[in-house]
């Protein structure tokens, strides 16, 4: 039998390629296939994990909303008013880490009312605005982020498991520790200076490029974290199977659910544009 780490390496190497590859390819119907499908499966692993148990109808009506969204949210980025999307969803980020920061008890749920339904429609779709808004701007946008969440969170899996002693958010995830956090912070930080330095970008562009991935990279831990807490509200482990070593793809975007959009309204304001 494979080890855990084995089938995350090689499930990695197989999705990884896969996926910088369509976007490389830039043709725009494969990449919005792309992300609608990412998307719709995500968004059918969270109603398995909080609308199944209430009913198979809110789920149809929970996974219709998210298609109507997106739709919405293609409207909003050809008539060029994304940000409209990706500023509301970024207040609701800051919300939602407000919170997770303050948090000192996790309550059971095991029925999810509209207003998480509501919730949960709302950041898919920006997810997958922010994301085709990156590509549309520049496809090396979109492919950065990804790189840098990827390298984010191998550096803090690998630097808490060869390091990790102190928990992290222990209320929510134990497995998570400082030392993994900080590890993450630093890996990805050189990236960044090796990526900058690479492209030959001026002092100054790269200096805001380095403090806008550190920044991205502690709002990307706040994505996993949320996502865990959900898992925690609702007794289980992972979000799904369909990714061995992995989870589920909800497991595997969770860092990208606040990290896309805040990397969007943030590159874009401060010009920041590879």
């Amino acid at each position: 039998m494979l080890s855990n780490l084995t089938k995350r390496v090689i499930t990695a190497l197989i999705i990884f390629p896969l996926v910088i590859s369509t976007i490389l390819y830039q043709n725009d119907l494969l990449v919005r296939l792309l992300l609608n499908i990412v998307i719709f499966l995500a968004a059918f692993e969270l109603s398995k994990i909080c609308l199944f148990s209430e009913s198979g109808k809110k789920s149809f009506i929970f996974i219709t909303f998210v298609f109507i969204s997106i739709f919405l949210s293609n409207i909003l980025i050809k008539s060029n008013l994304w940000d409209l999307q990706i500023v509301f969803s970024t207040l609701i980020w800051i919300y939602i880490i407000f919170n997770i920061i303050k948090l000192d008890n996790i309550h059971p749920k095991k029925i999810f009312n509209n207003y998480y339904m509501f919730l949960f429609v709302i950041l898919l779709s920006s997810l997958y605005c922010s994301l085709y808004t990156l590509y549309l701007i520049n496809y090396k946008l979109l492919i950065y982020l990804i790189c840098l969440i990827s390298i984010c969170d191998i550096a803090a899996y690998f630097s808490g498991k060869t390091f990790g002693k102190n928990s992290f958010f222990s209320i929510i995830s134990p497995k998570k520790t400082k030392e993994g956090f900080y590890g993450s912070l630093i890996i990805c930080g050189l990236f960044s200076i090796l990526f900058c330095a690479y492209q030959n970008y001026d002092f100054i562009f790269s200096i805001k490029l380095l403090s806008l991935s550190l920044f991205i990279c502690i709002i990307a831990t706040f994505g996993d974290l949320s996502v865990s807490l959900l898992k925690r509200m609702t007794d289980k482990k992972d979000s799904g199977k369909i990714l061995p070593g992995h989870g589920g793809i909800l497991d595997r975007i969770d860092s990208l659910l606040p990290s896309a959009p805040i990397f969007l309204i943030f590159s874009h304001s401060l010009s920041v544009i590879i």
